[in-house]
């Protein structure tokens, strides 16, 4: 699981999806830069951890390659709008569409999400049955 703050990193990113990008893998992978010189230094002095949650990031990480840095910085931000109280109480990962404030229009072409009625389900979160045993 990955607890990060969206608010800081979309802050810090000056919302360019590229460095948001950069960050998530730098927070998944637990890396460090190698120097000063590195393009992750600046975002490894700073403290990105909060309660916006992933619970399968490295999944998404190794799918990467198939999306936009767009269609992931958007998956970031949706992930951050639900409560990590519901996930631990019952294991919710779906997000409810009223707790979108936004144009669901923008976010309706996202490979990354799946859209059944009033719930967004986030595709590399969901982990098929086969995989729990």
């Amino acid at each position: 699981m990955l607890l990060y703050d969206w608010n800081k990193i979309f802050e810090i990113s000056e919302g360019n999806t590229y460095i948001i990008f950069m960050i998530f893998r730098m927070l998944t992978c637990k890396l460090v830069p190698e120097n000063k010189y590195d393009p992750i230094y600046e975002f490894s002095k700073k403290n990105l951890h909060g309660e916006s949650f992933m619970v399968h990031p490295d999944i998404l990480l190794f799918h990467a390659y198939k999306y936009e840095y767009r269609e992931i910085a958007q998956y970031l931000a949706l992930c951050s709008l639900r409560p990590i109280a519901d996930y631990q109480a019952t294991g919710k990962i779906d997000l409810d569409t009223w707790r979108v404030d936004l144009d669901h229009e923008l976010i309706a072409d996202n490979r990354l999400l799946r859209f059944e009625g009033d719930m967004i389900h986030f595709i590399h979160e969901e982990v098929p049955k086969e995989k729990l045993h």
